[in-house]
């Protein structure tokens, strides 16, 4: 008769913790994703879902006129004298000039702080975004600004260097070189003075 614990017996022990916090952990990610954007309205939720999928589909295909109507005023009108500076026109052509690693292409929201002004939110997550043939997955940051009963998207960037999407937990703080306020830097000449 043999004494001790069984192999078979110990192995089943183990299966059977190693499912539960498995399932404890998908869980736990699931319910964060689910919750990604908690901070915004309810009832405004799915129209920001819809309309960040269709911001990063503009900058994915380069469709510059539909992301012209996905971005907020900032992008738009000067500062100084409120007046428009950036027409659709101007917009298209100022961003086929745009390079791969200033277009995300996909992004996956994990959480969302509220912004420095009313109505403004700043959405953290996974993002895509091209170097050449390559795609890079890393943390990005995207504005999201509550105007004119819509959602429209005023910036978005990367940590600087680059950092993986599994640094975003609760703890991660986006630090000085994410910069989602202030226009797209496409832009900034024809909203700002710039000298040669």
């Amino acid at each position: 008769m043999k004494t001790g614990i069984s192999r078979y017996g110990t192995g089943a022990g183990f299966g059977v913790v190693a499912l539960y916090v498995f399932l404890a952990a998908s869980s736990t990610h699931a319910q964060s994703a689910a919750n990604a954007l908690a901070p915004v309205p309810a009832n405004q939720r799915v129209l920001l879902k819809q309309r960040l999928l269709a911001y990063t589909e503009a900058f994915r295909t380069k469709d510059w006129a539909t992301l012209y109507d996905l971005v907020s005023h900032v992008n738009k009108v000067a500062a100084l004298d409120g007046k428009v500076k950036v027409t659709k026109r101007i917009f298209v052509r100022d961003m086929q000039g745009t390079y791969d690693p200033q277009r995300l292409i996909k992004f996956t929201p994990v959480r969302t702080e509220h912004g420095d002004m009313p109505g403004t939110y700043d959405i953290y997550g996974c993002g895509k975004v091209p170097f050449g043939k390559e795609r890079s997955d890393r943390i990005v940051g995207v504005r999201a600004v509550w105007e004119k009963e819509n959602w429209f998207f005023e910036n978005w960037d990367y940590a600087d260097p680059p950092e993986e999407c599994s640094h975003l937990d609760a703890a991660w703080k986006p630090g000085n070189t994410v910069k989602l306020d202030g226009p797209m830097l496409q832009l900034s000449c024809e909203l700002f003075t710039c000298t040669l």
